[in-house]
């Protein structure tokens, strides 16, 4: 669906939230490099906000679950991130992000 709104243009920005950014990438939670690539992709413009939100990074040993229900079939594991490292130069500010 996120691509489909990008795609004919019912968005004219994207706004991502970052816990935490080094020189090259900007530690966003799981979702926002999808987002971050597809407004790149579609010249959308994709601005970097830092956040005092703190994310878990992954969690490696876990079964896939909706609404707290099991939904994968026993011994299935899955790996889940719960962080991305979305690329500064994803950013409409030519790689910088806002500060606060």
């Amino acid at each position: 669906m996120m691509g489909f709104c990008l795609s004919r243009k019912k968005v004219e920005r994207i706004f991502i939230f970052y816990w935490r950014a080094d020189k090259e990438c900007a530690y966003c939670q799981g979702g926002s490099l999808l987002a971050a690539i597809l407004a790149k992709e579609l010249q959308i413009p994709c601005h970097l906000y830092p956040s005092e939100y703190h994310l878990e990074t992954t969690d490696e040993d876990r079964t896939l679950s909706f609404a707290g229900t099991d939904i994968a079939p026993k011994g299935v594991r899955s790996f889940i991130s719960f962080a991305d490292k979305v690329p500064l130069s994803y950013g409409a500010e030519n790689g910088r992000t806002h500060d606060t």
